[in-house]
């Protein structure tokens, strides 16, 4: 693959083992709400691809789930083997390999077809730091089909089937490396345990993928050849960095229309959507409607595509509107609301006693996510931002990661990076 996890002391021994089942959660992920999580289809390379059949979709059959009553179903299209429908996981990101106590998921395969003699269930695939420069170097991949046969010394989890959810611990399995370097691990018989591979690099830290969209942990089908159609379902993935397991439930939810409608949720605070203040649970909008997070924060989950792609961001402290532009991937967009100023125009004052007032809007997203002020519009991925307008322009400031800013006075582009803001003069 070339893709770019008695008496007393039996009282205390009950209070210990109470505080470690509190500690175990069970999170909901639907396109409703993804969490850390997003769905896409990629190439080869990590990059977003549209011009395929391949998709993710979300749905409460095939029937049998291990964990509620969904599942996330990853299919590669017909004659499209290469191509990679994933789950992507961007909260791994930063812990180190070795704190992982936990990573086990259920598959169930509904079609192997193709030329290839052996068979692919969804696999899993974590993207490294070896050297402690904060970068992709190297990632490792947990395939059921390396599980069953290759290894004796590793725990033996039974060959894949078809039909049938099977359920495989990663942890302690078998995992081989993009470069073949880490203590030799190569696809088959070369497989070595996370034991292995942390002896041939101790300091290893998950980090985000250089792919669209970035994550440290992927859920990916495909990634072979051309002709091969490959089908299967995901659930019940847990994972257990040494806070307790978290078990994702993947369910169908309610879930967003491309160029249509949008899913809200309340964080916290007081949300206003429409006319009326946004309660608890999730609620499916039209494009364009009014959405006042000045007190509260409220997450917007789009449709990113129509292969079952979608993506989730954070927004608050502002007043805002949404639509969506393009077409084969289109931008979800939030446009400020609200007054600015009074300015002062052509030499005339404004008055001492009127307070200047200027809107904001902050987001956190790791998807195709814009703002747009008056003055520019800040396009981002993986980034923590404030869009800000004033009588002096629209200001952007970058928390975390990056954005494009586009000056519409100038239509000139600019990248802006953590720590930076950009000014962009009123038109």
């Amino acid at each position: 693959m070339n893709f770019r996890h008695a008496g007393c002391c039996a009282a205390l021994v009950s209070l210990v083992l109470v505080a470690s089942a509190a500690a175990d959660t069970t999170v909901s992920v639907s396109p409703a709400g993804l969490g850390p999580w997003q769905s896409v289809v990629s190439d080869t390379h990590g990059n977003f691809i549209t011009n395929t059949d391949a998709t993710v979709s979300w749905g409460v059959n095939p029937p049998g789930a291990p964990l509620g009553t969904g599942s996330v179903t990853l299919d590669t299209g017909t004659n499209h083997g290469d191509a990679a429908p994933q789950l992507v996981d961007q909260a791994l990101a930063g812990t180190q390999l070795a704190a992982l106590k936990t990573l086990s998921y259920a598959t169930l395969g509904t079609l192997i077809a193709g030329p290839t003699l052996g068979g692919q269930l969804p696999y899993l695939v974590l993207t490294l730091d070896t050297n402690g420069d904060g970068l992709e170097d190297d990632s490792i991949v947990f395939e059921p089909i390396y599980q069953h046969g290759y290894r004796s010394d590793l725990p033996d989890q039974g060959a894949i089937q078809t039909g049938v959810w099977q359920t495989w611990d990663a942890m302690h399995g078998g995992w081989w490396s993009f470069s073949g370097n880490l203590g030799g691990a190569s696809p088959g018989f070369g497989v070595k345990s996370i034991s292995e591979i942390l002896a041939a690099a101790p300091n290893a830290t998950i980090v985000q993928a250089n792919t669209i969209p970035q994550g440290g942990l992927r859920v990916v089908i495909g990634v072979r050849n051309v002709p091969d159609h490959l089908v299967g379902s995901v659930d019940d993935l847990k994972i257990d960095t040494g806070t307790g397991v978290t078990s994702y439930d993947f369910e169908p939810g309610t879930q967003p229309q491309e160029n249509d409608s949008l899913v809200v949720q309340r964080v916290s605070g007081n949300v206003v959507v429409g006319n009326g203040t946004l309660s608890a649970g999730t609620k499916k909008i039209k494009l364009g409607t009014f959405i006042d997070a000045t007190h509260g924060q409220v997450t917007i989950t789009s449709a990113s595509d129509t292969h079952g792609s979608y993506q989730t961001g954070l927004f608050y402290g502002g007043k805002f509107k949404t639509r969506q532009r393009g077409s084969a991937r289109p931008v979800t967009e939030a446009y400020l609301s609200g007054k600015v100023g009074p300015c002062n125009t052509k030499g005339k004052k404004a008055s001492a006693s009127r307070k200047r007032r200027a809107r904001h809007l902050w987001g956190d997203s790791h998807g195709n996510f814009r703002t747009v002020g008056k003055s520019s519009s800040a396009s981002t991925r993986g980034t923590k931002w404030l869009t800000k307008d004033t009588c002096a322009g629209t200001v952007t400031t970058v928390v975390r990661g990056k954005v494009l800013v586009r000056d519409f006075a100038t239509n000139g582009r600019h990248i802006v990076t953590a720590g930076h803001s950009f000014t962009a003069p009123p038109k």
